[in-house]
């Protein structure tokens, strides 16, 4: 069996990799950079 050291460790793990899930996509789809629009503000 896991200690409770290991086993805090690999949930704390899972969290971090599965929080954000949301933006992460949407970073992967749309992209961190501005639109011309924000940029030149036409």
């Amino acid at each position: 069996m896991a200690s409770k050291t290991k086993r805090t460790e690999y949930i704390r793990e899972k969290k971090k990799s599965t929080s954000g899930k949301k933006r992460k996509a949407a970073v992967r789809t749309k992209g961190t950079t501005k639109s011309a629009k924000v940029l030149f503000k036409d």
